[in-house]
């Protein structure tokens, strides 16, 4: 039972029912007293509140009186305004009275917690959406391209030949902030340090277990040597919880807002005229 009324369609209905009850009792309620307007003690309370939110204090007694001036002038307004039927066939007051509804929908959609089954089995429905970046695990020596100058390739491939002889590394380019190897790291990790262009080349390369290059940067020309290459993968739910789950609210408000319009749909006998229409 308790399954049924955490169902988002259960908790629409209810919505449905209440909205239409609430309505139906305002209408009576006001075929009654129709020139009385009430500004109650809680709604006076509601101006207060938004008085000091917005200013950080308690109105006073003369501008909590001007509060509640400007609520009875709207509330004049509004009914005035339905007197005159102004509402009728207004397409923004429509779309503003939809949206409300939409909004109350959406509200209840969010309300329901995602258990570890919901999320997994939102993952497993989408595997193609939530994957691991490929990740690299290299080693680089740098050159300086202010330094080097016109001359920085020919340094390069003289450098090239001598770590491919098998040269220490370490012994070997220019002084740099850049670190001269990294360990799976991701893609994305690669670019922010060394710049888009070098990742890119990096992720083409292949594993051969021996130095290439130069590879060029912003910062100068690289030798590398790729280590270790992980292509690809479908990442776990740990990895990517909190995307998941933010994607499974937003799939669940999608299917319940659906799942209400296609209710609300049976309640009434839709007709859509048929008229040409000019091009």
């Amino acid at each position: 039972m308790m399954k049924i009324v955490r169902e988002p369609l259960f908790q629409f209905l209810i919505v449905g029912v209440l909205v239409f009850a609430l309505h139906a009792l305002i209408g009576e309620k006001n075929s009654k007293p129709a020139g009385v307007i009430v500004i109650s003690v809680k709604e006076q309370m509601n101006l207060a509140a938004l008085f000091r939110k917005t200013w950080q204090r308690g109105p006073t007694p003369e501008e909590l009186d001007g509060l509640i001036e400007n609520r009875v002038g709207e509330e004049l307004f509004y009914r005035e305004a339905l007197a005159l039927g102004l509402g009728k066939n207004d397409i923004l007051v429509r779309r503003r009275l939809a949206q409300k509804l939409t909004f109350i929908t959406n509200d209840l959609a969010s309300r329901k917690a995602p258990s570890d089954e919901d999320l997994q089995g939102y993952l497993k429905a989408n595997p193609g959406k939530y994957v691991g970046e490929p990740a690299l695990t290299f080693r680089q020596v740098f050159l300086n391209a202010d330094q080097r100058g016109p001359k920085l390739l020919d340094h390069a491939r003289v450098l090239l030949a001598e770590l491919k002889r098998g040269g220490d590394p370490k012994a070997m380019g220019d002084p740099s902030l850049l670190p001269p190897s990294m360990k799976a790291a991701t893609v994305s990790t690669v670019a922010r340090l060394f710049g888009s262009d070098f990742a890119k080349a990096l992720d083409k390369a292949g594993t051969q277990k021996n130095w290439l290059g130069p590879v060029k940067s912003a910062f100068g020309a690289h030798l590398i040597r790729i280590d270790g290459k992980v292509a690809s993968r479908s990442v776990t739910l740990k990895e990517a919880r909190r995307t998941v789950e933010r994607d499974w609210r937003a799939d669940e408000r999608r299917k319940a807002h659906a799942t209400y319009r296609e209710s609300l749909k049976r309640k009434y006998k839709i007709v859509i005229e048929n008229k040409e229409l000019g091009s």
